[in-house]
């Protein structure tokens, strides 16, 4: 009976709820190390994690049952906990009846089979005759760490046979291995013609064909290229004549068909259009294996070696090639007259019915190779059943049909064949999502029951050591500005530029929109600036371009490392084209030093290296300013959706009238910018509009989208916003503590007006949000920017939510919001507005990312109410004991609501996403590291709001101070899993942005201010 009441105690919750959240930690680092595979061998497949969830269940079971949650007073409560019992059923559903896989179509193929999405080692054991004896396979997850983790025992006859799994090759080679002792000759060579090249190894008496050529070594067959050996060197003869060149010097011989030459390294042989590269010659050697480095050379498949024992001893070797673009791989060797055959990879399973593939239709954005969307048209067969149903499948269009789902995922290179993700899981899906439904239902009840713990909490749910002796907290900041004075160079006037600004040009990425927001993007990439000495990004951007030859003595390009600065020789932060490149002589002063850098793999390059790779990217930025790069803003002729330069547009131009306005327009225009003639300007820019209007193969966007786009860059909201929001959330918590510490309960006048200042900033920053969100056509949601900036945005909104209840709520908000702003402004961050990819184009995706983002305002918000908390307990003293005490109460049950809808809005975003993922890709949970992340915050803040139950953490004290640290879960979440975790994501693209030097000053801070709160409250808990 003890053991029961245990398992079902709060305490065991706890526990459950630590040790659950940690070993989904674990695994994300897993799968960042050695791949998600591992994740799944160690942590996510294995039974130990089942029994987890399994306790988790009986844990929620017993405290319906014991706490009597069934009755009419607990009715919400008990919707809780049957939603989590329902979703964990559905996931045990999914788990062990569920399936998923592949299906690969070609135009005009019918296809019945798919691929699993699990991967499988099988065996068979077939006798002198063929026959079968034994077989079987079981589902593995094959990783780099997999090694000595499978074996199997197999019997014939009298005969005992193991199969081990010995060791697996990521990214494999296979090498030549000089050995006296080896099997024979053996050599590697390369072949290439203009758009692949291959390499290849030979033994003796092997044979390959590469291109159109039989390429033999001492082949018996008739070949194309034979290359032979004697005792003293190798040749190569051809039936084709063919030219030797020589690497070093430079120089080439013709042989004529038939006339053999030496085969030797460091030289190329070139025969009709395949050139052969000689690259290792052995009279004596074998191959092995090896993992090459995945930054220079990606071989696009993994080697698999099993040993096979007979009798305990070592009999044989099966060694499986898993290529990356083959569902399965399989070998064999024979022993003692047995053949022993192993495979891995996907299952080939059987629908009851087959799909044939019409048309695969591929969209993409005007002027540019991104996809903006793709679907298939295809056609149901079920003859059984007598169904013809055509049907097109594409991003969040699912073909739905006996149980299965189909779900475009990608397509072939030749745009001729598409790829479905598969799935059939309809009774888990069903109450998983059933599970959601009533979980969404608790939530809204528990909102509205007005008996509910959400309305009913007080401080006298947490013991509290200093009650009835408490009041108030401290932040500071400073903001400052500089203005610049601008030199004597060519500047056109700002109006005329802005006016040329409005002219819509079609960015690198495919995307149409005003130049003034191309030349923002660049000014900011290249300066690291939004402004330049006062001047505006266009008039920036038109000086580069129509007055070089002064411009390129301008430091203008950001040189942010030291070293960087002295090898440039300068003696500030900002260089000048012409320090770094010499036009007439071509001397690039980075070539050498920058070319070593790219060559470096991503995570060995210095500082200095990433800098210079940086500086680089700026240096070729105003070089294709200077030579039109960027000024695509004519239509081409040529059939396609492509923008072209002034001189790209005079090659296609239908008639002489259009050669002659496209020819002139950037020279009248640059004369009408030097005399000042705004009306020119004006006239110019209109007639370019109305060319683009004329001859685009697109619709153009709206004038009122290019205007809101013009005006949401002029304003730089968000940008302004952080310093203002910094500065009045610092000015009203200093008032406010202030007011504490002399016992005013009053709430001064100059609060309500900085109170009202800060709600006409949010309204602005609703603004800005709005345009950016009309602008892109999308949710401001889709990269980090937007999130952080909608994060700030409800951030704020949550303080103007709780600011009722407590004076401290709207600046601690303030102060928030604004960090969150600062964080959005950071070098990492880019604000760039940009196209969306296909999947992201769903309505489940925006309903995911606002709820998922929102919940961090709260939870924040949780964050700042627990620190103002731990500087009320510091700062508290026998004379104003009882007005911090009463404050730290009110800021207490403030945090535990904010935290609760915080909690709230998390776990239901986090469901919203599973049903995006199920209705984009065919999955609604796949552990990848952001799902669980969230999943980890969600246990974590369940724990924070179920402390209080938990002996030991019913303190006021202990559930501030996780509420404090929890808030690094979510940090993780967004910024761990976004930039330093490997998944889909991931923005870091695989080099990890260094941690601010601020984030450890942080935590050092916060700890510090914990400890300092925690002495105080031992110190009158003592008293």
């Amino acid at each position: 009976m003890k053991i029961l009441k245990f398992l079902i105690s709060p305490v065991f919750m706890g526990m459950l709820f630590v040790i659950f959240a940690a070993s989904m930690a674990a695994a994300t680092f897993i799968e960042n190390d050695y791949g998600s595979s591992a994740a799944y061998n160690f942590v996510y497949d294995t039974r130990w994690f089942e029994l987890i969830l399994l306790l988790l269940a009986v844990n929620l079971t017993g405290q319906l049952i014991a706490y009597k949650l069934y009755r009419k007073q607990k009715l919400t409560v008990a919707l809780f906990h049957l939603a989590f019992l329902l979703i964990l059923a559905g996931a045990a559903i999914t788990r062990y009846t569920g399936r998923e896989g592949t299906i690969h179509i070609r135009e005009g193929k019918e296809q019945d089979k798919y691929y699993s999405s699990d991967s499988y080692i099988g065996y068979k054991l077939m006798d002198a005759s063929g026959e079968v004896i034994d077989e079987g396979s079981s589902k593995y997850y094959m990783s780099m760490k997999s090694a000595g983790k499978f074996s199997r025992k197999i019997r014939a006859g009298e005969a005992d046979y193991e199969i081990v799994l010995a060791r697996i090759a990521v990214n494999a080679a296979e090498v030549i291995d000089k050995n006296l002792s080896g099997k024979g000759a053996i050599i590697s060579f390369m072949a290439a013609d203009s758009l692949t090249r291959q390499n290849y190894i030979l033994r003796e008496g092997e044979s390959v064909t590469t291109g159109e050529l039989r390429v033999g070594f001492c082949s018996p067959d008739p070949s194309d290229v034979s290359i032979t050996y004697d005792s003293s060197s190798f040749y190569l003869t051809s039936t084709r004549s063919f030219l030797r060149e020589g690497m070093m010097a430079g120089e080439s011989v013709s042989f004529a068909e038939g006339e053999s030459s030496p085969f030797e390294q460091m030289n190329i042989f070139r025969i009709n259009n395949i050139s052969i590269v000689p690259q290792q010659l052995e009279r004596k050697g074998d191959t092995r294996i090896i993992s090459a480095d995945m930054e220079t050379r990606e071989t696009g498949e993994n080697a698999i070696m099993f040993n096979i024992l007979a009798g305990g001893r070592p009999a044989g070797e099966i060694i499986l090639w898993d290529k990356h673009n083959q569902p399965f791989s399989s070998g064999s060797a024979v022993v003692d007259g047995n053949t022993i055959e192993v495979s891995f990879g996907s299952r080939e399973i059987t629908l009851p019915f087959s799909l044939y593939l019409n048309d695969f239709i591929l969209d993409r954005y005007p002027g540019s190779n991104s996809p903006s969307g793709y679907k298939s048209d295809i056609v149901l067969y079920d003859r059984n059943a007598g169904v013809e149903k055509p049907f097109s499948i594409f991003m969040n269009n699912i073909l739905k049909y006996k149980g299965y789902r189909f779900y475009q995922s990608s397509y072939d290179e030749d745009e001729l064949g598409t790829i479905l993700s598969v799935n059939h899981d309809p009774a888990g899906m069903f109450v998983t999502y059933s599970g959601y439904g009533v979980l969404i239902l608790f939530i809204l009840l528990s909102l509205l029951n007005r008996k509910s713990v959400f309305h009913t909490v007080h401080a006298g749910f947490w013991t509290s050591a200093i009650r009835r002796k408490t009041a108030a907290a401290v932040l500071l900041f400073a903001v400052a500005g500089t203005v610049n004075a601008w030199s004597q160079k060519l500047v056109p006037d700002r109006k005329m530029a802005g006016e040329f600004g409005n002219v819509l040009v079609q960015d690198q990425k495919g995307r149409t929109e005003p130049l003034s927001t191309l030349s923002y993007d660049i000014l900011r990439k290249v300066t690291r600036k939004n402004k330049f000495r006062g001047m505006t990004p266009m008039q920036v951007f038109l000086g580069v371009y129509l007055d070089f030859d002064h411009w390129r003595e301008e430091q203008i390009i950001k040189v942010s490392s030291r070293n960087l600065q002295k090898f440039i020789g300068i003696s500030g932060s900002y260089a000048s084209f012409s320090d770094l490149i010499d036009l007439q002589t071509g001397n690039y002063k980075l070539a050498e030093t920058v070319g070593d850098a790219y060559l470096k793999p991503a995570g060995s390059r210095t500082k200095t290296d990433k800098e210079l790779i940086r500086v680089d990217e700026r240096v070729n930025i105003i070089y294709m300013i200077y030579r039109g790069g960027f000024t695509r803003i004519f239509p081409l002729h040529d059939g396609t959706t492509n923008w072209g330069s002034p001189e790209e547009a005079l090659k296609t131009a239908m008639n002489r009238d259009d050669s002659v306005f496209v020819e002139n327009v950037i020279p009248v225009l640059s004369d009408a910018l030097r005399s000042g003639n705004a009306s020119i300007v004006k006239q110019i820019s209109n007639s370019v509009k109305e060319y683009q209007k004329r001859f685009t193969a697109y619709e153009l966007p709206p004038q009122s989208k290019i205007k809101a786009e013009s005006l949401y860059y002029r304003m730089m909201i968000f940008e302004r916003l952080f310093p203002f929001y910094l500065a009045i959330g610092v000015l009203l918590l200093a008032g406010l503590i202030a007011m504490v510490m002399k016992g005013k309960k009053s709430v001064l006048l100059f609060t309500r007006i900085l109170g009202w200042i800060l709600f006409a900033g949010f309204l602005l920053h609703t603004l800005g949000l709005g345009l950016r969100w009309y602008i892109s056509g999308h949710s401001p949601m889709s990269n980090g920017y937007e999130s952080m900036i909608f994060i700030s945005w409800v951030t704020l909104l949550a303080g103007f939510v709780f600011s009722r209840r407590s004076s401290f709520v709207l600046p601690a908000t303030a102060v928030l919001s604004g960090l969150t702003l600062l964080v959005a402004h950071l070098s990492f961050m880019d604000p760039e507005i940009t196209n969306l990819v296909p999947v992201l184009q769903s309505y489940w995706l925006t309903l995911h990312v606002s709820v998922i983002t929102s919940s961090y305002g709260f939870l924040g918000l949780g964050a700042i109410l627990a620190i103002i908390v731990m500087i009320l307990l510091s700062l508290s003293g026998k004379t104003n004991l009882e007005r911090i005490s009463s404050t730290i109460d009110e800021l207490t049950v403030i945090n535990y609501k904010s935290l609760t809808i915080g909690l709230y809005m998390l776990t239901i975003g986090t469901f919203l996403g599973a049903v995006w993922a199920n209705e984009s890709w065919g999955r609604y949970w796949g552990w990848d590291p952001k799902e669980t992340w969230s999943l980890i915050t969600i246990i974590i803040y369940s724990f924070v709001i179920h402390s209080r139950m938990i002996p030991g953490m019913k303190d006021i004290y202990t559930f501030n101070l996780l509420s404090l640290f929890a808030i690094s879960s979510v940090l993780m979440t967004y910024f761990g899993v976004n930039y330093y975790l490997t998944g889909l994501h991931s923005y870091a693209g695989g080099d990890p942005v260094p941690v601010p030097f601020f984030v450890y000053v942080a935590i050092a801070v916060l700890v510090s201010l914990a400890v300092m709160g925690w002495v105080k409250y031992r110190k009158w808990e003592r008293k």
